[in-house]
């Protein structure tokens, strides 16, 4: 599986940080962004960065932003994402991609039901649910065309 991040990813992160992001009050602009994660990224805080899930310090793919867990503790919950934190949710969210298989990127098959074709997954809620029960679900498909828009676009670059 190809979980490293592309150069274009880095230079993306990179990109983020430096247009208008120095203040870690000051947000990030939609417009900066690679449309498929500004539309992603909301599913994900929403989701997935709760502060017992992917916002705790012990998981591996974390979720920073408004709301959730804060990279700088100084921030309060409803100040704006910084570019910092939206880098970092960026990155980690790259390499649970896998380019050569999209359909069996962890962050496709980790938060879908067992039943709908998904992996294992602690994020059940209390009547044993994962995160999206089927494939129709508005941010599984959200983030299925982050996953595809990314693997798309790792093709490009490799011819």
């Amino acid at each position: 599986m190809n979980r490293t991040p592309r150069l274009g990813a880095l230079l993306f992160a990179g990109a983020a940080l430096a247009i208008g992001c120095d203040d870690p009050q000051q947000g990030w602009e939609p417009a900066t962004l690679d449309r498929s994660f500004s539309d992603v990224y909301p599913v994900l805080i929403r989701d997935c960065g709760f502060h017992a899930c992917h916002g705790a310090e012990e998981r591996f793919f974390r979720v920073y932003g408004p709301g959730r867990a804060r990279l700088d503790e100084g921030l309060r919950a409803y100040d704006q994402v910084t570019g910092e934190e939206l880098s970092i949710s960026f990155s980690i969210a790259l390499s649970m991609i896998d380019t050569d298989h999209p359909e069996r990127s962890p962050l496709l098959v980790k938060p879908l039901a067992l039943e709908a074709g998904g992996a294992a997954h602690g994020g059940i809620d209390d009547f044993g649910r994962n995160v999206y029960r089927t494939k129709d679900d508005e941010g599984y498909k959200a983030i299925e065309r982050f996953v595809l828009a990314m693997a798309a676009e790792e093709d490009d670059e490799e011819e």
